[in-house]
């Protein structure tokens, strides 16, 4: 049963579910502090750490050296938004002004008339995640609600994405394929293999002149500063998630007078002991997972899920089963075995996101019966989105920042049982548990400043935001954060995961931060959120039959909603289920500036479907109809395209409205198109108006 190599990135997850959260603020004193509530069960003296000595140095001088130039945009743009796109180049080493960094920058100017002078940096996760290829993914639940208020920068972090060099091992990437490919590969020979690439992909780097040592969070710091300079603002608004947040707390160490305040969402403080502890925060979180199931009448009706999970898992491991994967990206499929590790690791990747894990029990439920659909669809994305990773700026920063300061024995003897029955231990992955340090042994990157591993000190008015089922990054992690953030306040969402600020939900709170940085925000939202594990066979298609209003970019939209879906984020997106593996979603859309052929190419890469040449309705004859409406009873004239996967169809009919371009799309499984067409789309082309704001 090889192992494939993997890790668990402190990466972002786009995706949060929460009914309910806590407020756990930090103060200094008995009082209210800077309008930051006090909690009286969690509160403690906030703990005074020196600040960091001259291992931190920089030349200050080398800022001077910083320009912006401007550059055409090279990734593909989130549609009725513009941005500025060019590059800043910094030095590789910040203390000794050697080398030299391209970074890629793309600067979205406000929406607003009247714009906050403060802007917000967006911080990736990974270390080494890709920002600016997958903006595109991130319009509606971080770009939209940020740019209405001011500017919002994003760039690819040193290593990573558009920036130069860029520290993908494609050597992993070959290992996992032959892995993937070969069942019978043993696990000793599984880890040679994996280590082997790593050695492999270093040694390439260090040929090509590369000093991985550069390639940590002190200069990534640095290089946020730079390019604050190089746009020329004077203080700007810290949003970072996962890794991002590490990172936003370095900021806050080197560079505090630049910043006004500091969203930090699922947190990852530079003190806590990552490779020891993150086999139990996993096991943890798994456990959560398990018994809201339990809960749950309809889910617990099925039995014992971590049994059954085990069961399946035990199964792979006797007899492995070939499915199909396909990239999504780039068309083509691929037949790969799957394992009970496969299975293991397709679950463990699913806690990052309530949207993933509540699909669990269905997956299972498959796997039982001989089927592949859901754990299909869980490859397909890893597929697909592995492109958007460097994993050699992962491990750089790992071996050199956190690996390095983890003791072998301490991390042996932390580690808790296993909780699938494959091994006598629990060792998730390649950057965390025992396996960890063989992996830096081939990928040596020496050890960084004692400053790296220190807390951060900061009195910068801070939102910490946690998630009850996270993993990787537990509520914990942004208490011990906040311990040393005098205006810091900690936001749980008690049914959230890794990432609770993207979404309608997540997003208001940070708004409301970022417009009062003083006071203790509103958090009622979370409580009209729960989980749902096991969906209704016939979920309600019912449209609301009061109108609601979507304010997107320019326009409102008055429009009507189906009864129990979810509405999304600004965009005019409605959810039947907020589940990976229902594809059904209602797009009303509008704007002056809309491009809908824009728009439909986004749509046809992202189900790979070929949309159908455009029929005007008004013209399609007497008979013509939309469901079983018939077209003349539809109000306005709209212009329709079809287009359907293997098993997904696609309704699109686009109209001017008061000379607006105006959108409503459908997406949904091949044998409910029909129904949904007569009872959620034709109310909705019925009912949609739009008018400018």
């Amino acid at each position: 049963m090889p192992v494939r190599l993997r890790w668990l990135a402190i990466a972002i997850g786009v995706l949060c579910v929460a009914s309910g959260c806590s407020l756990v603020p930090w103060a200094d004193d008995g009082e209210s502090s800077s309008g930051v509530l006090r909690s009286e069960a969690l509160d403690r003296p906030v703990q005074e750490v020196p600040p960091a000595g001259n291992e931190a140095l920089f030349a200050p001088r080398l800022f001077d050296t910083v320009r912006f130039s401007s550059s055409p945009c090279q990734f593909d743009m989130p549609t009725n938004l513009e941005a500025r796109c060019g590059t800043v180049t910094v030095p590789a080493d910040w203390a000794t002004g050697d080398g030299s960094i391209e970074l890629s920058v793309a600067v979205f100017p406000s929406t607003s008339a009247d714009p906050a002078p403060d802007p917000v940096i967006y911080l990736e996760g990974g270390p080494g995640s890709h920002t600016l290829d997958t903006l595109i993914y991130s319009t509606e639940d971080i770009i939209q609600p940020l740019v209405d208020r001011g500017d919002v920068i994003f760039f690819d972090q040193r290593g990573a994405g558009r920036s130069s060099p860029q520290l993908g091992c494609d050597e992993n990437t070959e290992v996992t394929r032959r892995l993937e490919d070969d069942p019978s590969i043993s696990d000793d020979q599984a880890e040679m293999e994996s280590l082997d690439a790593l050695a492999r992909c270093r040694q390439r780097f260090l040929d090509a002149g590369i000093d991985l040592t550069d390639y940590n969070s002190i200069n990534n710091a640095h290089d946020v500063e730079a390019i604050r300079r190089a746009l020329g603002y004077d203080q700007w608004n810290l949003y970072g998630i996962s890794y991002g947040t590490k990172l936003g707390l370095e900021v806050l160490r080197q560079h505090p007078e630049a910043v006004r305040t500091a969203v930090l969402d699922s947190v990852y403080p530079p003190q806590v002991d990552s490779v020891r502890d993150n086999p139990e925060t996993f096991v943890d979180s798994y456990e959560a997972v398990v018994a809201a199931c339990a809960r749950e009448a309809a889910c617990a009706a099925q039995g014992d899920l971590a049994l059954r999970i085990n069961e399946v898992v035990a199964k792979l491991d006797a007899e492995p089963i070939q499915v199909e994967v396909e990239d999504w990206i780039e068309g083509f499929t691929d037949d790969v075995f799957v394992t009970g590790e496969t299975l293991v690791s397709v679950v463990v990747g699913a806690l990052y996101s309530p949207y993933r894990f509540t699909d669990i029990p269905e997956m299972i439920s498959e796997l039982e019966v001989g089927r592949t659909d859901a754990i299909e669809a869980y490859l397909s994305q890893d597929r697909s989105t592995e492109r958007f990773f460097s994993d050699g700026m992962f491990y750089a920063i790992a071996c050199h920042e956190e690996i390095s300061f983890a003791d072998e024995d301490e991390v042996a003897a932390a580690l808790p049982a296993d909780p699938f029955g494959q091994t006598d231990r629990f060792d998730l992955a390649s950057n965390t548990g025992t396996s960890a340090f063989g992996t830096c042994r081939a990928f040596e990157n020496g050890r960084a400043p004692s400053s790296s591993n220190e807390a951060v000190v900061s009195d910068r008015p801070t939102l910490l935001m946690a998630g009850t089922y996270d993993p990787v990054t537990p509520v914990s992690w942004a208490e011990e954060a906040a311990k040393t953030l005098s205006n810091g306040i900690v936001v749980v969402a008690e049914h959230g995961s890794h990432g609770v600020s993207p979404g309608e939900c997540g997003m208001a709170i940070v708004r409301e931060f970022l417009d009062a940085p003083d006071a203790t925000p509103d958090i009622g939202c979370f409580a009209d959120e729960e989980l749902s594990f096991i969906s209704e066979d016939s979920p309600s298609v019912s449209v609301s039959p009061v109108s609601f209003d979507i304010e997107l970019l320019a326009v409102s939209i008055d429009t009507v909603q189906p009864v129990e879906w979810s509405v999304g984020t600004l965009n005019g997106d409605q959810y039947r289920q907020r589940s990976f593996l229902d594809p059904t979603q209602l797009y009303q859309l509008a704007g002056e500036v809309l491009s809908s052929e824009a728009l439909l190419d986004a749509f046809a890469d992202d189900f790979g479907i070929t949309m159908s040449g455009p029929e005007l309705l008004a013209e399609a004859g007497a008979d013509a109809t939309v469901g079983s409406t018939p077209v003349d009873e539809l109000s306005r004239p709209w212009i329709r395209r079809t287009g359907q996967s293997d098993s997904v169809g696609i309704e699109w009919f686009e109209t001017e409205i008061g000379g607006i371009p105006t959108v409503v799309v459908l997406a949904a499984p091949l044998d409910e198109l029909a129904t949904l067409l007569d009872s959620v789309v034709v109310p909705a082309l019925q009912a949609i108006d739009v008018r400018p704001r």
